[in-house]
C-alpha cells in the first residue's frame, strides 16, 4: 500500500470495505469492533489517524508502540478466535498513519464476547439480533465445509485410537498444552467441533471432527462425498509417464495406497508412504533430515487445504524426479510460482488448529517458508509449480544434486545407508555460517535470520518478514536480525535513503546469495 494508493482510499471516503479511526494516542475498542465485523463480513481495510470524512490527523510518533502493542493484545487475547493481524505504519506528508488489511475469515469473530457485521460503511453489534447472528453462523458454515453439522452422529461412531494418536503428538509437541486435561468430548465442545445446525435448528458433531476422528464407517456415512486419498508410486519419470498410455499404461504401479481413514491415521500414513518412495536428504551433520521438513508441510497444507464436499478425488503422485499433490480446492486461477499464492488463509481452521496443536504444522505461511528454504538442499535444480484447473495441484521436481548431498532416483531404501554414512562424516553445519558471516546476530535468532536470508530472494517488506519468523515486535526485530544483516551486507534496501518508507523492500545481496550457496560449492569442490 503505497501514498497514492492510501490517498484514493481518503478521497473515496467509508465504504463497506473501508473503516476510517481518529485515534491518533491510543486504540479505543471502536477499531477492534471493526475488525471483529471485517472479519466476519468479506474483510476489509482499516486505517488508524484518520477523521470519517477523511481529513488526515496522524498518530503522534511517542504513542506509536503502545498502540501496535494494544493491537496485538487485543488480537491474541480478546478477539475469539485469535487472529494474526500486523498494522503497517505510513508516512503521508509529514503524519504518519496505521494500515491493518483485514482479511474474511472462514470462521465467525466476537470481540469481547460480542459479534460485530458490517452493513454499509457501518460496524454493527448484533449480539442480541438473533436472526442476524444466524445468518453470520450460516453464511460461515457455507463457507468451509467443515462446518457442516451432522446431528445424527453419535460420540461413539468417533475412533479413540485417533484421539490416542493425537494426545500422543500433543503431549509430545508441548507437554504442557491444555488440551492434555480435557476429555475427548470436552475438546471437542470447547474447541467448536460441536455447534448447532441453523438450518435444521439440531446441536450435533461438524465434518472436521468426522474428518479428523472418525470411523471409517461414520465417515463415509456423514461425508458429503466419498472420502478417498490415493497415493501412488511410479518409477518412471513424469515425462515417461506422460507419453500415450499405450508405452506406458496408467493402471502400471510401483507402490500404492488408497486411504479411507480419518485424517489422523491418513496423515501417518502418507508420511510413511513418501519415506518408502523417496530418497533422505541429511544436513547440518545429520541432525537435519530435510526430507521431513520439506514433505511434512506439503502433506499437512495437502489435508489442511483441501475441500471436503468437492468430488475431485486426492491424490498423492509420486515418480523418479517429481512429486504432485491434487486435491478439489482453488486458490487462483492458472499457474503460479510459489511465491505469487496469495496470503496463506487456513481453508478448514478446526482440522489446521488440531494439526498445528500436535506439531504437524505452524502458523499460516510457515508451510510455504519451509518448503522454499529447505527445497534447495533436497535438489538445487529445484523447480516447484502450483495450478489451478479442475482441481489445485502443487508439483516440486527432485532427483538431481542438492546443495549437500547427491540424490538418487531409486526409491529410498536402497540409499538409505550411503546417505547416512557420508552425512555423519562430511556435511557442514549451515547455522555456523551464518554465526561467522554476522557475529553480530544472537545466536537465539540465528535459524530466523537464515529464514529472512531464505525468504529475501524475492524482495519482502518488513511486515511480511516479520510474520514468516513470528515475530510481533518492530523494534527488537530491526535490533536483533535486520540490523545486523544489513551491517554485514547480507541484507540490502530497495530505498536506502528512506528506511521508513512504505514503499521499503529488503532483498538478499549477492554476498547473502553466495552464503547460501556455500554447502553447494563446499561440496562441488569435494567431488
Amino acid at each position: 500500500m503505497d501514498e497514492k494508493e492510501i490517498k484514493q482510499i481518503l478521497k473515496q471516503g467509508e465504504t463497506r470495505f473501508v473503516e476510517f479511526s481518529k485515534c491518533s494516542t491510543e486504540l479505543t475498542d471502536s477499531v477492534f469492533q471493526s475488525v471483529c465485523a471485517f472479519l466476519n463480513k468479506d474483510g476489509g481495510k482499516l486505517i488508524i489517524g484518520v477523521h470519517d470524512f477523511g481529513k488526515i490527523v496522524g498518530v503522534a510518533q511517542i504513542f506509536l508502540a503502545n498502540m501496535l502493542a494494544r493491537f496485538d493484545y487485543a488480537m491474541e487475547k480478546e478477539m475469539s478466535p485469535a487472529v494474526d493481524l500486523k498494522p503497517v505504519a505510513l508516512t503521508i506528508g509529514n503524519s504518519t498513519l496505521l494500515y491493518v488489511d483485514v482479511p474474511p475469515s472462514a470462521e465467525v469473530h466476537r470481540f469481547k464476547g460480542k459479534a460485530y457485521d458490517r452493513m454499509g460503511s457501518e460496524t454493527v453489534d448484533i449480539t442480541y439480533n438473533y436472526h442476524l447472528v444466524e445468518n453470520l453462523y450460516l453464511r460461515k458454515q457455507n463457507e468451509s465445509s467443515e462446518n457442516v453439522v451432522s446431528p445424527f452422529l453419535k460420540f461413539s461412531e468417533l475412533d479413540e485410537a485417533a484421539f490416542l494418536i493425537m494426545r500422543k503428538a500433543i503431549a509430545e509437541a508441548n507437554p504442557s498444552h491444555p488440551w492434555l486435561s480435557l476429555s475427548n468430548e470436552e475438546i471437542l465442545h470447547k474447541e467448536g467441533f460441536r455447534r448447532r445446525d441453523l438450518v435444521g435448528g439440531k446441536d450435533g458433531f461438524t465434518l472436521a471432527s468426522i474428518l479428523l476422528f472418525g470411523k471409517e464407517d461414520a465417515i463415509q456415512n456423514y461425508s458429503p462425498v466419498i472420502h478417498r486419498i490415493e497415493a501412488v508410486y511410479r518409477n518412471v519419470t513424469f515425462k515417461e509417464f506422460s507419453k500415450p498410455a499405450s508405452e506406458y499404461l496408467e493402471s502400471r504401479y510401483d507402490d500404492r495406497d488408497i486411504i479411507f481413514s480419518n485424517l489422523m491415521e491418513a496423515w501417518p500414513r502418507l508420511k510413511k508412504f513418501i519415506c518408502r518412495n523417496m530418497p533422505e536428504r541429511f544436513i547440518s551433520n545429520g541432525s537435519v533430515d530435510v526430507r521431513e521438513k520439506i514433505f511434512d508441510e506439503i502433506l499437512s497444507n495437502f489435508l489442511i487445504h483441501k475441500e471436503y464436499t468437492y468430488r475431485y478425488p486426492s491424490r498423492l503422485l509420486i515418480f523418479s524426479d517429481r512429486i504432485i499433490t491434487e486435491n478439489g480446492v482453488r486458490v487462483q486461477p492458472g499457474s503460479a510460482d510459489l511465491h505469487e499464492l496469495p496470503e496463506p488463509n487456513d481453508k478448514n481452521p478446526l482440522i489446521a488448529q488440531v494439526f498445528r496443536a500436535m506439531g504437524w504444522t505452524g502458523e499460516p505461511g510457515s508451510g510455504r517458508a519451509n518448503i522454499l528454504k529447505y527445497a534447495p538442499y533436497y535438489d538445487k535444480h529445484y523447480e516447484i509449480k502450483v495450478r489451478n484447473d479442475e482441481c489445485f495441484s502443487f508439483s516440486m521436481t527432485y532427483g538431481g544434486r542438492g546443495l549437500s548431498e547427491p540424490a538418487a532416483t531409486a526409491a529410498a531404501p536402497a540409499i538409505v545407508e550411503p546417505v547416512k554414512a557420508e552425512a555423519e562424516a562430511e556435511w557442514p553445519v549451515y547455522v555456523s555460517k551464518i554465526s561467522k558471516a554476522c557475529p553480530a546476530v544472537d545466536i537465539s535468532y540465528v535459524d530466523k535470520a537464515e529464514d529472512i536470508l531464505a525468504a529475501c530472494i524475492k524482495p519482502m517488506q518488513i511486515t511480511d518478514m516479520m510474520r514468516l519468523v513470528q515475530q510481533s515486535n518492530r523494534t527488537r526485530f530491526r535490533q536483533n536480525i535486520i540490523r545486523p544483516l544489513l551491517e554485514s551486507g547480507l541484507l540490502a534496501m530497495r530505498i536506502p535513503t528512506k528506511p521508513s518508507s512504505p514503499l521499503q523492500r529488503y532483498f538478499t545481496t549477492e554476498k547473502g546469495k553466495a552464503l547460501l550457496m556455500q554447502d553447494e560449492k563446499a561440496e562441488d569442490s569435494k567431488s
